[in-house]
C-alpha cells in the first residue's frame, strides 16, 4: 500500500503486508505483523533563483534639475544656456542615460561620470548643457531616462524663460519609498519628499500633491519660518500608505513667485511581485 492512513481508533496491518507511507491512530493502537513500513524522504526546500521567486528588482529612480541662464531677457531677445543635472536617486546604478529637450536639439553632457564606467551611480551628479536663441517667452522640458535591471527609470523638469524684466520661479521634487520594493506581496510604504527652489525667486504658496496618496505631511525645511521656500532650503514632506500591487504614483510640486507659478513632478514605481 503506497499512502497515508489515518484512524480515529486503532490500526491492524494485514500480516506481511507493505506500507510506503504512515500508519497514524488517534486514540488508538497500530498492529504490525512482520510488516515493512517505509516513509519518503523529506528533501530540503531549494534556496530561491536568482533569477526569479519572489525578491522583486529595486525600480531605479532618477532625477532631473534644469536651470536657465538668464532667467528673464531684459532687451527681447538673447542666449540661454540651460544645465541639467541629473542625479540617481534610488540604489540601482544605471546606464543608457538620455538627456533630452523638446525645445533643443542637442543636449550635450560635460561631467559627472567619476569612474567613467558609464554608469550613473548614486553618489554622482551627471551635468549636461545646451543653448538656444530666444525672442519670446520659452517654456520647455526635459526629460532624463537611465536604465538598470531591465526597467526605465525617468523624470522631468520645467523651465520658462521670459523676455521680460520679469525673472520667473523655478521649483524640483524629488520622491523617494522606503522600501524601494515590496518582497512579500502587500505591504506599508513611505514616500519622502524633498522640494528644493533651484531658481533665483523666493517661492510663496507651495504646495505638494500626491495623486495616490490624500495626506502628505510637512516636516522641516523653512528654516527661518516665513513660508517662503528659499534658495537653499530643503523642505521635506513625508506620507505613509499600504500597497497590495505594483503602483506609479506622480508627486506634483508647485510655489508661485512675482505672478507666475512654477511646477515640478516626480514620478515613481513601486514592484510588487504578486501583481
Amino acid at each position: 500500500f503506497r499512502g497515508h492512513i489515518f484512524a480515529l481508533t486503532s490500526i491492524t496491518a494485514t500480516t506481511g503486508a507493505y506500507v510506503q507511507g504512515q500508519l497514524l491512530a488517534r486514540n488508538g493502537a497500530v498492529t504490525l505483523d512482520t510488516n515493512i513500513i517505509t516513509n519518503g524522504i523529506c528533501l530540503p526546500t531549494p534556496p530561491p533563483s536568482s533569477g526569479g521567486g519572489s525578491t522583486p528588482a529595486h525600480p531605479p529612480l532618477i532625477n532631473i534639475t534644469k536651470v536657465p541662464a538668464p532667467l528673464a531677457l531684459t532687451s527681447g531677445s538673447g542666449l540661454v544656456t540651460y544645465t541639467y543635472e541629473i542625479t540617481n536617486v534610488g540604489d540601482q546604478s544605471m546606464n543608457n542615460i538620455r538627456v533630452t529637450d523638446d525645445k533643443i536639439d542637442v543636449v550635450n553632457y560635460v561631467s559627472g561620470d567619476i569612474n567613467e564606467d558609464g554608469y550613473l551611480q548614486v553618489s554622482e551628479n551627471w551635468i549636461y548643457t545646451s543653448q538656444a536663441m530666444l525672442d519670446e517667452d520659452t517654456t520647455n522640458t526635459a526629460t532624463a531616462r537611465g536604465d538598470a535591471g531591465g526597467m526605465t527609470a525617468m523624470d522631468v523638469a520645467y523651465a520658462t524663460v521670459l523676455v521680460s524684466d520679469i525673472v520667473p520661479p523655478l521649483i524640483n521634487v524629488i520622491k523617494t519609498p522606503s522600501p524601494l520594493a515590496l518582497a512579500t506581496g502587500r505591504g506599508l510604504v513611505t514616500y519622502t519628499y524633498r522640494i528644493t527652489n533651484p531658481g533665483t525667486e523666493p517661492l510663496s504658496n507651495v504646495s505638494l500633491i500626491d495623486n495616490k496618496i490624500n495626506l502628505l505631511s510637512y516636516v522641516s525645511g523653512d528654516v527661518n519660518s516665513d513660508n517662503l521656500l528659499q534658495h537653499g532650503e530643503i523642505w521635506i514632506y513625508t506620507a505613509s500608505t499600504t500597497l497590495y500591487q505594483t503602483t506609479t504614483n506622480l508627486a506634483t510640486a508647485t510655489g508661485e513667485a512675482n505672478g507666475i507659478t512654477a511646477t515640478s513632478g516626480h514620478t515613481i514605481r513601486m514592484e510588487n511581485p504578486t501583481s
